[in-house]
């Protein structure tokens, strides 16, 4: 196509940041203006509000006013689903990049312009993070929340790395990128597919980062870049329970097979008959009936085949 002088050729935004909102409004709106002040070109925002009250999407767009996108969807989709709409947004935009954020976060006026400047320089990456602090607390012990993870899936452990990468700019690698703050590469999307919606919460981030990595897309974490999460403590909510316990035997079912599945509900059984047993000796409480349901529901997928956990995985990079 040929432009002529003096007209300005439209292209897509390079990078869409993605926000989920879910009943957490002041989170959100200070979220989304952290992204408006950062300084990166061709730079759009979408924020989803997934299920809340219908007064939510419109406090949002009222908070932040036009330069945000406001996709609101009539039921809660799960995180995972929730970022997909933005995701499919993004990737309709023709974005190279896009961005998926907690809503209890805050970003430097500096960081995804960093974050997009590595991915530029070092294409073979599927997704980075950058390094994430938080206030000192038992998540963060050294006000480091998140600067790289590691995976023992068999056995159910995930570990957040607490401490300050080495200064420097290149790329340092991770087995998983938390969705807490995920730099996608639209590309590499087009190839593994969007998060697993059937997860709804928990395990949707390391999920998708084992596909990434399985194709051949590494992932990393890039010191200096550096947002702020405001988490809010360790207390989990049962419903958050259930999820962990169910997620953790389906991801293992698909990425290790059915020996790695049954080792995995081994660990948690484990888990959750220890705390039965404190429970009923020291009479603390609550009893872990939400865990042991998702335990139960999760064990199912013992009997599936690999195949069928796949044809149903809700991962479509377009509709």
């Amino acid at each position: 196509m040929t432009v002529s002088p003096g007209v300005e050729q439209r292209v897509g935004p390079s990078v869409v940041s993605i926000v989920v909102n879910y009943r957490g409004l002041e989170d959100t709106i200070g979220c989304l203006r952290s992204l408006l002040a950062a300084e990166c070109p061709r730079h759009e925002i979408v924020a989803v509000d997934n299920g809340s009250d219908p007064e939510e999407a419109s406090a949002i767009r009222f908070a932040v006013g036009p330069l945000v996108h406001v996709i609101r969807s009539e039921r809660n989709l799960g995180y995972g689903g929730g970022a997909n709409l933005g995701l499919r947004w993004a990737i309709g935009a023709g974005a190279k990049y896009a961005w998926v954020l907690n809503n209890d976060t805050t970003v430097s006026v500096d960081a995804l312009a960093r974050l997009v400047a590595a991915m530029d320089h070092e294409p073979r990456y599927g997704a980075i993070s950058p390094e994430i602090a938080a206030p000192i607390g038992p998540e963060a012990p050294r006000g480091v929340w998140f600067a790289g993870g590691t995976i023992r899936l068999r056995r159910v452990i995930t570990g957040h790395k607490m401490d300050w990468l080495p200064d420097g700019k290149m790329i340092v690698p991770t087995d998983y990128v938390t969705g807490c703050a995920m730099l996608l590469r639209c590309e590499a999307l087009a190839a593994v597919g969007l998060f697993w919606e059937r997860l709804f919460l928990y395990w949707e981030d390391v999920e998708l980062s084992l596909r990434l990595r399985s194709a051949g897309w590494p992932l990393g974490v890039l010191p200096g870049a550096r947002i702020c999460h405001h988490a809010h403590g360790s207390v989990v909510s049962q419903v958050a329970q259930y999820h962990y316990c169910q997620n953790a035997i389906l991801v293992a079912r698909r990425h290790e097979g059915r020996v790695g599945a049954l080792s995995a509900f081994v660990w948690l059984s484990w888990r959750v008959a220890r705390r039965w047993l404190a429970c009923t000796l020291r009479g603390y409480r609550p009893f872990p009936i939400f865990e042991t349901r998702g335990l139960l529901k999760g064990a199912s997928a013992l009997g599936r085949s690999s195949a069928a956990l796949h044809s149903d995985s809700d991962v479509r990079a377009h509709d």
